[in-house]
């Protein structure tokens, strides 16, 4: 489904709202919805930004319209008894620039105690501050989550089982979390199947604090051809040309299975005047494809009547060593060139570390409306080497300059809504 034809879908969401909810059978079926009306545009001619490593397509000193751009729509079947079942549909644009629906979440939910809760189905997969409404952009401040810290884990659900603990203590409440499953994503270096996918998240909220400290490993297959057919013809190169191409290539670059942890901490205070948000996270990781990094971000916010101006600040940073390819004795030049590339991309993935510098606002102009304007700065630390995900440029490395400086803004404008 093309960009504009996703536009009457989501406008005629929020004029059927009410009618909606006049048919939402609150004994046994509830019907909520949210969605975005997105726009974005990046500012440089030799670099193009996109706003989701699940999307293919990225602005290069234009404006898009299908980059936040998404509609949704949970039902809730039982929502006041104690056996629920959940499903929510979301519309928004993939790897192939589709806007089919995909199922997000589809999960039977029950209170084995008053204390102790089951999901199984297709959950969230708990991990950041805003896992649990990463896709509902209105509640939160931001047009959405910061990309430095979120990139490090683009999962946002899993298939499988999760079990949630929850008892008060004192003031506060203490929440303990487990899961295990499996999950699949499909990013702009190809797709990922994750299996044995577990972990354990930690909450303590206490009036306007909240802390979220989490852990997950998973097992991981990547499905990437450009990748795949490199690392081929590396391993198979000759000691001639290549010293230790075909030892070190085996033993760093495995595409499966590929055995990776993440840790997460997060802390948010929000007393309905000020907003304070910081998270940091760091993956480990056994293959160079799916590099060892970390990442964290800082959000300040103030409430003035409708309006919430923030700024914002992170860092994304590469904990990979290059994989130390060497030429051997018979390596011609441009080899040799080729070569120092793929040690300092890690293998043509790209390398992405980066700083950003977040400013905007948020106006909160109409019941259940949200209008969104925000500015991002992101300096690449290596404009030289090219990069994907986020920001897409190629190598100057390979005799060819791609006139990057290394600098490039992305403006996003947005409404919000929920019904």
């Amino acid at each position: 489904m093309k960009a504009h034809y996703i536009y009457p879908l989501i406008l005629a969401s929020i004029a059927l709202a009410p009618v909606a909810q006049a048919d939402d059978l609150s004994d046994w079926l509830k019907i909520d919805g949210f969605g975005t009306v997105g726009a974005y545009k990046g500012n440089n001619a030799n670099a193009g930004v996109r706003v989701d490593t699940k999307q293919s397509t990225y602005s290069q000193n234009e404006w898009r319209f299908d980059g936040d751009t998404q509609a949704s729509i949970q039902a809730t079947l039982n929502p006041h008894g104690k056996l629920k079942a959940v499903l929510q549909l979301i519309s928004k644009k993939d790897i192939n620039s589709s806007h089919k629906p995909t199922v997000e979440w589809a999960y039977v939910s029950y209170p084995i105690t008053s204390e102790i809760d089951f999901k199984l189905g297709r959950t969230v997969a708990p991990i950041y501050l805003l896992s649990d409404y990463r896709n509902l952009a209105y509640a939160q401040t931001t047009v959405r989550p910061q990309s430095e810290v979120y990139q490090v884990n683009p999962i946002s659900y899993q298939d499988g089982a999760t079990a949630r603990w929850e008892r008060k203590i004192g003031s506060g409440m203490l929440q303990l979390e487990g899961f295990f499953g499996k999950a699949n994503v499909s990013v702009a270096l190809g797709e990922v199947d994750l299996d044995r996918v577990k972990g354990l998240s930690l909450k303590w909220s206490d009036g306007s604090w909240a802390v979220r400290g989490g852990f997950s490993k998973y097992n991981a297959s990547l499905t990437a051809p450009t990748v795949a057919a490199t690392i081929k013809s590396l391993t198979a190169l000759p000691s001639v040309v290549c010293a230790n191409c075909s030892t070190v290539i085996p033993s760093i670059a495995s595409l499966s299975p590929i055995t990776a942890d993440i840790s997460t901490l997060g802390v948010t205070y929000d007393d309905g005047t000020w907003i304070a948000q910081t998270e940091w996270t760091k993956r480990k990781s056994s293959s160079v494809v799916i590099s060892s990094v970390s990442a964290w971000d800082v959000l300040g916010g103030y409430r003035y009547g409708d309006f919430t101006p923030y700024v914002g600040a992170g860092r994304y940073n590469t904990d990979q060593a290059n994989p130390g390819l060497l030429p051997g004795p018979g390596a011609p030049a441009a080899f040799k060139a080729q070569l120092n590339y793929l040690n300092a991309s890690y293998l043509g993935v790209g390398k992405g570390d980066r700083d950003v510098f977040t400013v905007g606002v948020r106006w909160d102009f109409a019941k259940n409306l949200a209008l969104k304007a925000q500015l991002e700065r992101i300096k690449m630390d290596s404009p030289e080497i090219g990069a994907s995900s986020y920001v897409q440029y190629p190598t100057s490395m390979l005799g060819k300059p791609n006139g990057f400086d290394g600098r490039v803004s992305m403006f996003t404008l947005n409404l919000d809504f929920v019904f």
